[in-house]
């Protein structure tokens, strides 16, 4: 009985590991992204926040906008509860500057990773409604969460690179002799 006993402590305790690594893995992966997200708004001029590629397609503000609404929207589809004065479906037309973005993407982010470290094993498997096609689960869109950010973060590079501006991380590196000279 004491083996069977152990046995099943340890399974139990290897599924809260896993589960817990899937959501560690998760954030770590969407926190990278909003750095770099972060990164891009910085390079990017002021004057050139509302560039857009053509007329019909969203601007680099909107962009941004866009991102913090969907982690607001993915959030409350996990469990989270927007909190008072956040319209998602307006902050891409209200916030336009680099300060209110960056601001608002670190705290949309605090809220969607929230939102996912507050998910409990059994609440994965759980169908969610969404607006588009096919069925989801809470842990599908989890996926949808850390994939979207990623998705427009390299429509950001395009952006970006458009305007002559090379993302932070694809600088080259000085080397030994000019970084002594600075």
């Amino acid at each position: 009985m004491k083996k069977v006993l152990f046995v099943f402590t340890l399974l139990i305790s290897c599924a809260l590991i896993a589960q817990d690594q899937f959501k560690n893995e998760v954030i770590g992966n969407m926190t990278f992204t909003k750095g770099r997200i972060v990164q891009l708004a910085d390079a990017m001029p002021d004057d050139k926040f509302g560039w857009a590629p053509a007329e019909s397609v969203r601007s680099y503000s909107s962009v941004i906008g866009h991102v913090v609404a969907a982690n607001y929207f993915f959030g409350m589809k996990l469990g989270g509860t927007i909190p008072d004065g956040i319209d998602p479906m307006n902050i891409e037309k209200s916030l336009t500057t680099k300060t209110e973005l960056t601001k608002a993407l670190n705290e949309s982010h605090d809220f969607v990773t929230a939102a996912i470290r507050n998910l409990k094993a059994e609440d994965m498997s759980s169908k969610v409604d969404m607006p588009f096609t096919g069925d989801f689960t809470k842990m599908s869109l989890v996926n949808i969460v850390m994939n979207h950010a990623s998705e427009h973060m390299g429509q950001m590079i395009a952006y970006a690179r458009m305007n002559g501006i090379t993302p932070p991380w694809s600088m080259p590196m000085k080397s030994d002799d000019e970084v002594s000279d600075n």
